[in-house]
């Protein structure tokens, strides 16, 4: 009898009739009430029907009975992620990498890790044989701590141990666009697979177009990348980068306050705002978007006050910012400018 009954539950589970196959299931229960694999089909299909309410309470009986199924604790860590639940999420893949001690359980660590900011602990554990994953997600945190030489080096032997895996090739080149290193990423490109409905992977495509002035295909990557994750303030910054590139500032405007909106404490967003602003000798509009706390902000602000004619405000500006960067080319070149101007030599 139990038989057929977990014949039907599972053939009903398939074919996505999850309410009827969870009423099979509870018939079965009946005959054997001890079974956590029961419970745990049971849990697995509340959580496909988005009930994690019922999905945790059954998940909570398979660990009462069994507290190391790990079936029951990798669903559970599922409904943390889908709750941004991190920390949660991060204890409970610790729990089954004690019970496994399989890489691939380390890896998932190393993810949520990377998801918290918490870079410093992933090089904590001490991995013998790393896989291709393993390497990812420790490049991943370097390449987010700003360690663009390292995660670079770290990306080169993943991708001797997986030469064609599509997210170790996609960090590799967000790694070298990061460090300036336009033609490599040129080059990376033909190694991508462009069908991919990866926004990453869409956005970083699109940059690369940009770069070799291609802005028809440009635009298409990241809108394509906006359709996929209408969320994310990267695309539409670097949709907007796209479209100021081409000389197009109405759309530009439009994208950049887009991502200020989505994420106004970004001051690099409105750096580039200001920065179009100034382009159209808008400059009380470009000043109003300058926030202070940082050398190129500030640096405009001192070329505007040039401009606009405050020579001895703009020259104070600029020696001020020369005890920080006093080798910067564009601050010499306008200090040599204001002192030419003034005949101070």
């Amino acid at each position: 009898m139990i038989k057929n009954l977990l014949q039907e539950g599972f053939t009903l589970k398939n074919r996505g009739h999850y309410k009827h196959a969870i009423e099979v299931f509870y018939k079965a229960l009946e005959e054997d009430n001890n079974s956590t694999e029961l419970l745990l089909e049971i849990a697995d299909l509340y959580y496909k029907m988005q009930n994690e309410e019922k999905a945790l309470n059954y998940i909570e009986q398979v660990l009462n009975k069994n507290p190391e199924h790990i079936e029951a604790l990798q669903l559970l860590e599922k409904i943390f992620i889908d709750k941004n639940a991190y920390a949660e999420a991060e204890q409970t893949a610790k729990n089954i990498y004690c019970i496994s001690h399989n890489i691939n359980d380390l890896v998932k660590i190393f993810q949520l890790l990377n998801l918290q900011g918490k870079y410093d602990e992933i090089f904590e554990y001490h991995v013998e044989n790393p896989n291709g994953f393993i390497y990812l997600e420790q490049a991943k945190a370097l390449y987010y701590k700003k360690e663009l030489e390292k995660s670079e080096e770290i990306l080169h032997k993943a991708l001797e141990i997986s030469p064609d895996n599509q997210d170790i090739l996609l960090m590799l080149g967000q790694v070298y666009y990061a460090q300036n290193k336009k033609d490599h990423c040129v080059e990376l490109l033909t190694r991508l697979s462009r069908d991919n409905e990866n926004p990453e992977l869409l956005n970083f495509c699109g940059a690369v177009e940009s770069y070799q002035n291609n802005f028809k295909a440009a635009k298409d990557y990241v809108l394509r990348a906006i359709k996929l994750d209408p969320k994310n303030d990267e695309y539409y910054f670097n949709l907007a980068n796209i479209y100021f590139k081409q000389g197009d500032t109405v759309y530009a405007k439009q994208y950049y306050n887009h991502a200020i909106s989505l994420k106004p404490e970004n001051r690099n967003y409105h750096f580039a705002l200001a920065n179009l602003y100034y382009s159209e000798k808008h400059y009380k509009r470009a000043l109003e978007e300058l926030q202070e706390d940082f050398f190129e902000a500030n640096l405009l602000k001192a070329i505007i006050l040039y401009d606009t004619g405050y020579l001895a405000l703009a020259r104070k500006e600029l020696n001020q910012l020369a005890k920080d960067q006093p080798q910067n080319p564009i601050l010499m070149d306008y200090q040599a400018k204001i002192n030419n101007e003034l005949g101070i030599n």
